[in-house]
């Protein structure tokens, strides 16, 4: 497959996207290289190099590991305050 991808001076990824398959392999007048890939494996922003029309990932980068862990959102907050308080009450009125 036929990516576009953007890269700064020191051949860093910075951005990617797929381009048409009938695009030639190289560099463009409009300020990305096309190359072509296998697939999409390794095609990290920030965290990868373009070295001779390859891609090549950090190594020891885990893109897993990079992603923040979602928030709760204030419905699940609520939900979360109102159930402790339920327990809380139902603590306090068995010891009574």
């Amino acid at each position: 497959m036929k990516i576009k991808v953007w890269t700064d001076t020191n051949n860093r990824l910075l951005n990617w996207a797929n381009a048409d398959e009938n695009r030639p392999v190289g560099p463009t007048d409009e300020g990305f290289e096309v190359i072509e890939v296998a697939d999409a494996i390794g095609l990290y922003e920030n965290h990868a190099s373009i070295v001779d029309g390859q891609v090549i990932p950090d190594s020891g980068y885990d893109p897993d590991a990079d992603r923040p862990a979602p928030e709760p959102s204030p419905e699940q907050q609520m939900i979360a305050a109102l159930a402790l308080d339920l327990a809380q009450m139902k603590a306090a009125k068995s010891s009574d």
